[in-house]
């Protein structure tokens, strides 16, 4: 496992939610400001109402935490917040 096994969907909600369906993992989200959060890919917080853009910021998906925080450290110098919901 590594950051190579990120899988990254930007603008490709259906993409998206085809990996959230199929695979038990993770979710890294950027927020506002450039800080990222991380959620369990169950998470009530990351599906859409059908009126809104899953992936207009990019979503980046792992089946390893890890990778996600490795990822945002990488990326940020901090670690991901995590969902107070799922995490």
């Amino acid at each position: 496992m590594g950051i190579e096994d990120i899988a990254t969907f930007h603008d490709d909600d259906d993409g998206y939610e085809a990996w959230v369906r199929h695979t038990r993992g993770y979710v890294l989200t950027e927020r506002l400001g450039g800080t990222y959060m991380l959620h369990d890919s169950e998470c009530t917080h990351l599906t859409g109402n059908g009126k809104i853009r899953l992936t207009r910021r990019p979503r980046r998906c792992a089946r390893n935490r890890q990778d996600l925080v490795t990822w945002t450290l990488e990326a940020t110098g901090q670690r991901p917040l995590l969902c107070q919901s799922c995490m």
